[in-house]
């Protein structure tokens, strides 16, 4: 394999466990940062910097990037088909 097939088997296998996951109770609303991810810190590089206030749009470009559905957090029918998912187009949608 070269590297652009490893990334191909790569990227779908991160699709098929996300729609294991979405399966199984996974939507945006349980992917929220803990309260200790998202609190702000007192010392280092990020010092108060606050991730909350980036975390909606973070999660939109990334869910745009990974074609998935922001609303549900299900795989995109498009996306499925990219990656050769077809089967799991009746069960997520």
């Amino acid at each position: 394999m070269d590297a652009d097939e490893t990334m191909e088997v790569g990227r779908r296998t991160v699709n098929l466990l996300r729609a294991f996951n979405v399966r199984h109770g996974i939507t945006p609303e349980t992917e929220a940062p803990s309260v200790r991810y998202g609190s702000i810190p007192t010392d280092g590089p990020a010092k108060g910097r606050n991730i909350d206030l980036e975390w909606e749009r973070m999660m939109d470009n990334y869910y745009s990037l990974m074609g998935w559905d922001r609303k549900t957090g299900k795989l995109l029918p498009e996306t499925l088909r990219r990656y050769g998912l077809e089967r799991e187009l009746e069960d997520l949608w």
